[in-house]
């Protein structure tokens, strides 16, 4: 998997690197980013740009390589165990006084912060406030609701936003030899990459590809629609969404003759059962579905909007 690829097109990388290359580099920046799963890796890649000799780092020197193992002495990983805890920041202020051993900065990690409680984030401030000479902090969350607005205060925050598929594709693709199945996994995962490699490892995007195919080809009725929300849930309900939303958009491109390789079979004869008018409502509602599951999280409305809303469409637009 190409991490590097993928950070390095970030708007965070970019304003990282910049920072360093000109030496206005914060001592303490916060990365946001709701992958949890992959934070860890992706912070390593903003700890070897801040310690390595390259301009930016160049992943094959000992440096490198021995932060990407955690062993670089002059790095130091938090949590110790599942989460941070006061102990972890106790010894991360104690140790921040310490001279580096190897290089000319010390620098402390620490993954998933949104789990700390508001002693430890206390006990954190004055060395965010104060931070000894040479000392940086680099700290990673998926989200910044339960930090104290005394921490946020005292960071540079970074978001690293959804990547788009084409590039999960891109860094995923030497390691998913399956390119079909990789787009449809990626296509659905929300611009997380370890959904992603969830999806594409698992057979549940075919079982949901299958059901969507199966409500635009079979759904005729009102009658249907108890048969096929049944088959909806609050585990895959954003996956129906997902694929439906990139079914339409084969459907759109395939009415306008654009020639490209679908991951859905017998597209062409699919194509022909709706109007381009039916599949721009069909996208429409699909969208305004998602925002509304964002908000309530209320799966059996969403199926039923998302059913009910393809009917709608299939017959006000009919030919």
């Amino acid at each position: 998997m190409n991490v590097n690829s993928l950070i390095k097109k970030t708007k965070a990388y970019e304003i990282f690197s910049g920072d360093k290359k000109n030496g206005t580099l914060s001592h303490a920046t916060l990365i946001v980013c709701d992958d949890s799963e992959l934070l860890e890796t992706y912070l390593k890649v903003f700890v070897k740009t801040l310690v390595c000799d390259s301009e930016t780092f160049c992943d094959n020197c000992r440096v490198c390589r021995l932060i990407d193992s955690k062993q670089y002495e002059d790095v130091k990983f938090y949590p110790e165990n599942a989460k941070i805890v006061t102990k972890d920041i106790d010894d991360l202020v104690e140790k921040s006084y310490l001279k580096p051993l190897e290089g000319d900065k010390k620098v402390f990690v620490l993954v998933n912060a949104q789990e700390m409680n508001a002693q430890s984030q206390n006990k954190l401030l004055k060395t965010l406030e104060e931070p000894p000479k040479n000392t940086y902090l680099i700290i990673g969350a998926t989200s910044t609701y339960t930090l104290l607005p005394t921490l946020l205060s005292r960071v540079k925050r970074l978001d690293i936003l959804p990547f788009l598929d084409g590039d999960i594709i891109d860094a995923l693709s030497d390691d998913c030899d399956d390119l079909t199945k990789l787009k449809s996994a990626v296509a659905v995962s929300g611009g997380k990459v370890s959904e992603s490699i969830k999806k594409y490892q698992g057979e549940e995007i075919k079982e949901v590809e299958n059901l969507v195919l199966n409500i635009f080809t079979k759904m005729k009725s009102s009658k249907d629609v108890a048969f096929f929300s049944s088959k909806i849930n609050k585990e895959n309900i954003k996956d129906v969404l997902g694929v439906s939303s990139r079914l339409v958009s084969e459907l759109l491109r395939c009415k306008s003759n654009c020639v490209t390789k679908s991951t859905f079979t017998n597209i062409e004869a699919i194509a022909d059962v709706y109007t381009v008018g039916a599949l721009l409502h069909f996208s429409e509602k699909i969208r305004e579905i998602e925002k509304n599951l964002y908000f309530n999280g209320n799966a059996q409305v969403a199926s039923d909007s998302l059913l009910f809303g393809l009917l709608e469409g299939k017959y006000k637009w009919s030919k």
